[in-house]
């Protein structure tokens, strides 16, 4: 049997390194993409209010084999006050960008057609943005869009 030599054995480690470079997800959502709005005002000593920020995110995988695609509208939602503490815009949007970001990992790695891989990177996103994210927010709500804010973004 016949030895491959350094040169084909340098070019099948650099297709295989290639292929799974293309596999890999990549790419970050910042937060400054999630802009809340407030929809449900608070109101003391009784309290609510809720704010809200929409999304529209364009999930991409790269790869010879299965190329993947889908733009997937997310509406996060997240109280004014959590217990005693005000959830202040910038922890909302660090939440949100963070869950996001986890949430993309997954759903892409899973290679789901575009309607199941929306429905998954919205549960994904809001488990996450409730207890894995480094600043979690319990009660917060990741949905499709369900009401009309102004300040609708799109990534990327």
């Amino acid at each position: 049997m016949r030895r491959a030599s350094p040169a084909r054995r340098l070019v099948a480690f650099l297709a295989l390194l290639a292929s799974a470079w293309l596999a890999c997800v990549g790419g970050h959502i910042p937060p400054s993409t999630f802009q809340f709005e407030n929809v449900v005002p608070y109101t003391p000593p009784d309290g609510g209010g809720w704010k809200a920020a929409q999304v529209l995110v364009l999930l991409s995988r790269i790869s010879p084999s299965f190329p993947q695609s889908a733009t997937c509208d997310i509406e996060v939602g997240v109280p004014e006050r959590q217990g005693n503490t005000w959830v202040t815009n910038e922890d909302a949007q660090a939440a949100a960008a963070e869950a996001s970001d986890r949430a993309a990992r997954i759903v892409l790695r899973e290679r789901l057609m575009t309607a199941v891989a929306c429905i998954r990177f919205r549960e994904y996103m809001q488990r996450l943005i409730r207890s894995e994210v480094s600043k979690p927010i319990p009660s917060a709500q990741v949905s499709a869009f369900k009401r009309v804010l102004v300040s609708r973004k799109t990534f990327p």
